[in-house]
């Protein structure tokens, strides 16, 4: 038993295993569909604007709602891959995703040169450079391989 004056001492369970991190090539593929399907999904939510009063500005709610999604998108699949550029790339294929629907082909482009769009494609940009850093600040260092010693010849 410890005494009262002691400090309490904290004890650190072992980390858990969670498995080998998957390939490169399931990890890019992951990448770059999750981030066509921010894309998507952010594109048709953006243009949402919420009027908290009679006579108040807009507020864009919709553009920061799809940006929230591209970054929980882009921090999860950095986080599964083990990997934070693999968050760069799943903001790469967002963006790209955006940036082709925003052509305005014969006038019929979805996203338009007004606050929304604007906040939702340079957005974009914004989380593709920002999410991967915080999610290798989570991921912590990456272990280095073990240096190989050379022996002398016997």
């Amino acid at each position: 038993m410890l005494p009262k004056d002691a400090p309490p001492t904290r004890q650190t369970a072992p980390a858990p295993d969670h498995g080998p991190a998957p390939r490169r090539p399931a990890a890019l593929a992951a990448a770059a569909c999750s981030g066509v399907g921010a894309g998507l999904l952010g594109t048709s939510l953006h243009g949402h604007l919420w009027f908290p009063a009679p006579g108040t500005p807009a507020l864009p709610v919709g553009a920061l709602l799809a940006l929230l999604l591209m970054a929980a998108v882009s921090f999860f699949v950095s986080l599964w891959s083990r990997n934070a550029w693999m968050g760069v790339w799943c903001g790469a294929a967002a963006y790209l995703t955006a940036g082709l629907l925003s052509l305005q082909l014969d006038g019929s482009g979805l996203i338009f040169a007004n606050m929304q769009g604007q906040l939702w494609l340079y957005g974009i940009a914004l989380c593709a450079l920002l999410v991967p850093l915080l999610a290798r600040r989570v991921l912590g260092p990456r272990k280095q391989r073990p240096a190989q010693v050379k022996r002398p010849p016997v």
